[in-house]
């Protein structure tokens, strides 16, 4: 909590105090005279920055408590500015408070209003507070800062009449259900207890009739008055309002009870009697500020320079834990970088050593990576030769001598058989090929006969056999002989020697060109 400067100005002097962390210090007291004033700039000179706030206490102050039409926002504010300028026309020193609504039917706003008559009280003492650049944050009224005050040392009292002894005067503040409706400075002067006691009843009585007068509460309703008997000032006040003052009950209420009640510590209650309201008002300003913008012009200043102040260091604090969050994060990369370098250069190790134990394989790795490669992109096409190879394979189970040298698969427009210039044998195809315009698979086959012993007529049988088991199938369109092992065609001329032909254990290559359905 920052440090303040609080004050309590009356007629005849000025009370002040430093109150640091929400402790109020010891008070010092100062005359309204020259000697006074020189104390109270010396007092003022070992401040710096520390914003005042000036409680009046004075006999220049006036109340009263009007109904207003119901308003919000900026109404209400305009409507408020222009009803304190028709009360208090001569001070700069004014202000309202919203107390509730009326329960009749229009539910008017109920305000209180209130103002220092005479400004000039407040001139000695703000000239050095100015002169030494401390913002001033407000200015209050003690009996609007003592509500918070009758709350605690009477709460739920409908009607309660607050009774202090301050050096200004007898100070007498009245609270309708906890809201503060008038309040009165009286000078008592007698010099017995008897004699003050009967000043004090009669005071007391006096301010009955007077909020009698305002309306304020009738003779009939009943009266709740608390004293706060700090030197023992209120003895036999008790019964002496309860002897001559009617539907009235006074209870005296002791330093220590003050104490108790409040929560304010007992060398507080004991300092002056202004010390009360300073701690008070150093633990949460009231409302009510009577201070002008003029006055209060340096303590805006001063407010935005402390959140200016606030956000640079939050800002500075912000950036500081981001660059050690992002030098955290760096040193942790890096060691994980490093702790990586030395796994990776393990597991090369362990992989070298483990490979020294596998057998050669029996091709490249780059040729394992194509196949790989080749298989997928097969995968994801529409087509795949499996098809086809499961017509090959079921020809192959009835043909064990038919051995497969090479297989070739497309699927596309034109076939092998168009795209192959192997020689063509004259055997017509037992079914006509089909002529399309769209893709279509089509495959080879490499084989050969074997064992080959040199008969052809033997050879070329079974290749004719093989391409007619292909082409019952019901998947083929067409099985076309590309090749023989001996070109039998009648438009050929001999040539060779028949010493030339394989011996036995030889082989007898052919080659056929298969053409697909479209619905393989």
């Amino acid at each position: 909590m920052a440090d303040k400067l609080l004050i309590s100005v009356s007629a005849d002097q000025a009370t002040a105090g430093v109150s640091r962390n929400g402790k109020l210090g010891p008070c010092e007291v100062f005359r309204n005279d020259e000697e006074g004033l020189a104390s109270f700039d010396r007092f003022l000179a070992g401040l710096r920055n520390v914003p005042a706030h000036l409680l009046l206490d004075v006999v220049e102050e006036d109340y009263r408590f009007e109904m207003l039409p119901h308003a919000s926002g900026r109404d209400r504010t305009e409507l408020l500015e222009r009803r304190l300028r028709q009360l208090y026309r001569n001070t700069p020193y004014c202000g309202a408070l919203l107390q509730g609504r009326d329960a009749e039917k229009r539910r008017d706003d109920q305000y209180l209003f209130f103002a220092l008559l005479n400004p000039d009280l407040l001139d000695a003492w703000l000239s050095p507070i100015r002169g030494h650049e401390l913002p001033v944050a407000g200015v209050y009224l003690l009996p609007v800062a003592a509500e918070p005050l009758a709350n605690k040392i009477a709460p739920n009292t409908p009607n309660l009449l607050l009774v202090a002894n301050h050096p200004s005067g007898l100070r007498l503040s009245f609270f309708r259900h906890g809201k503060l409706r008038v309040s009165r400075l009286t000078q008592v002067e007698s010099a017995d207890t008897s004699g003050r006691t009967a000043a004090y009843t009669e005071e007391i009585a006096n301010t009955r009739l007077y909020l009698h007068a305002l309306r304020v509460m009738t003779l009939d309703e009943h009266l709740t008055v608390v004293a706060l008997d700090r030197n023992s000032d209120f003895e036999g006040l008790e019964q002496a309002v309860a002897r001559d003052i009617s539907n009235a009950q006074a209870l005296v209420v002791p330093a220590g009870s003050i104490a108790q009640r409040t929560g304010v510590p007992p060398s507080v209650v004991a300092d002056t009697p202004e010390a009360l309201y300073l701690h008070l008002l150093a633990v949460q300003p009231p409302l009510g500020n009577l201070a002008p913008a003029g006055v209060t012009e340096q303590f805006q200043t001063y407010q935005w320079r402390r959140a200016l102040n606030a956000t640079a260091a939050v800002a500075a604090f912000v950036s500081l834990a981001w660059i050690g969050l992002n030098a955290y994060q760096i040193y942790d990369l890096r060691s994980q970088q490093a702790s990586a370098a030395v796994q990776t250069t393990n597991y090369q190790r362990r992989y070298q050593e483990v490979t020294r134990q596998y057998p050669a394989t029996p091709t490249s790795a780059d040729n394992l990576v194509l196949a790989v490669q080749v298989a997928e992109k097969l995968q994801t096409t529409r087509r795949s030769p499996e098809a086809a190879m499961i017509v090959l394979g079921k020809a192959l189970d009835a043909f064990p001598n038919v051995r497969v040298k090479s297989f070739g698969w497309k699927y596309a427009p034109r076939d092998f058989d168009a795209d192959s210039s192997a020689r063509r044998t004259e055997t017509p195809p037992s079914v006509a090929p089909q002529t399309t315009t769209g893709r279509r698979q089509s495959s080879f086959v490499e084989a050969e006969i074997h064992p080959f012993d040199g008969d052809y007529r033997v050879a070329l049988e079974s290749i004719s056999q093989f391409a007619e088991a292909l082409r019952q199938d019901p998947a083929v369109a067409d099985v076309r002989i590309a090749a023989l092992p001996l070109n039998v065609s009648p438009t050929m001329s001999l040539s060779g020697s028949t010493s030339d032909s394989p011996t036995r254990g030889g082989t007898a290559p052919f080659r056929l060109n298969l053409v697909f359905k479209p619905t393989l």
